[in-house]
């Protein structure tokens, strides 16, 4: 076990340390040098990247802030008896509580209705979304713009949730969830306006069967609004980028810009814009973060329990490898849209 892991800090300090780049010693280093209480000291910004630790040494030794006895336990962070694989339920339950209700991603609604302002959605128009997730992005943006969304969403464990959650936000009547096998999947022919899809082409395998499906189900000048992770160039992928794939849980294969737009115009789609958001969305990891580290005393039910905290490590060092990732440059966060031209 580390010094560092050892150390008395406050659960609360160590995560934004961690997350402002910092590794266990050097953030020992700099409590020392600090002549204030550490609750009571504000952790420096570092321009340093974030750098990962295990969970070892952010959950070792770390003791509850509160007596628990006889008190409720939240049943969010209960043991389950058959978790999903990807997302057991302490995960979703976390990511809600770091991005907002309905959420899994950051952002929250704000980002969700700004990605498809220049779509020009209303009522009329017919909203098809493949990465619903929880609903809340859809949610949002059927509260903003009254569209009503057929959404669809891979993961079961996800798509349960999101039946309950889409009760109890805004609009989520508006959304309606099905479950997606992309081999299986079938879309009428020309019956939507708009498809979207957010992060989650990379997961799936025959993807160019999925895109040929999506432009079959396009109305005639139909948009569909897609973005992904990508690799900036052919070749192999770094290290820290394999680490983060591997803790996907599931197969990921990453294409490069070029392979996309090769792609999206043999299926006779016009490639209208092409936008790196790599930078941005690496903000919002961090914005949305640092906004739960703040807030974190107000939800001690994620520090109080051994299921919640590891899945709160867990979410952390995912998202921070990840904006590592996005800031170095060895992956980048890419944007189209593309329009179906009317069928001669």
């Amino acid at each position: 076990m580390s010094e560092a892991s050892t150390i008395p800090v406050p659960w609360r300090t160590r995560l934004r340390a961690w997350w402002e780049g910092y590794d266990p010693l050097e953030y020992v280093e700099w409590r020392d040098g600090a002549s204030l209480d550490p609750d009571d000291v504000e952790v420096p910004a570092s321009i340093a990247l974030p750098k990962t630790m295990s969970l070892d040494e952010l959950m070792a030794d770390e003791p509850s802030t509160r007596d628990t006895a006889g008190e409720s336990v939240d049943e969010a962070f209960l043991e389950e008896e058959s978790p999903d694989p990807v997302w057991p339920r302490a995960k979703m339950e976390i990511s809600q509580r770091v991005f907002g209700r309905g959420f899994i991603v950051p952002g929250g609604p704000e980002h969700a209705v700004e990605v498809v302002r220049s779509l020009g959605l209303d009522p009329v128009q017919s909203v098809l979304d493949l990465s619903m997730g929880l609903g809340g992005p859809a949610a949002a943006m059927a509260e903003r713009y009254g569209t009503w969304i057929t959404g669809y969403e891979r993961n079961r464990a996800l798509l349960n949730l999101a039946s309950t959650v889409l009760t109890t936000v805004k609009s989520g009547d508006q959304v309606r969830g099905n479950h997606l096998d992309p081999d299986s999947l079938y879309l009428p022919r020309k019956k939507f306006d708009v498809v979207l899809s957010s992060e989650s082409m990379h997961r799936v395998q025959d993807r160019i069967a999925l895109l040929g499906k999506i432009r079959n189900a396009m109305k005639d000048w139909g948009q569909f609004l897609m973005s992904d992770y990508v690799l900036p160039q052919e070749g192999q992928a770094s290290d820290r980028l394999m680490a983060w794939m591997r803790n996907r849980g599931e197969p990921v294969t990453l294409w490069t810009r070029e392979q996309y737009e090769v792609a999206l115009s043999n299926q006779g789609l016009d490639i209208r814009v092409i936008k790196d958001e790599s930078e941005q969305h690496a903000e919002m990891i961090r914005q949305d973060f640092a906004e739960f580290v703040t807030s974190l005393n107000a939800n001690k039910s994620v520090t109080d329990t051994p299921l919640g905290g590891a899945a709160l490590m867990d979410l952390a060092e995912d998202w921070s490898r990840l904006a590592t990732l996005l800031q170095k440059g060895e992956l980048q966060l890419l944007r189209f849209l593309a329009m179906k031209p009317e069928d001669s």
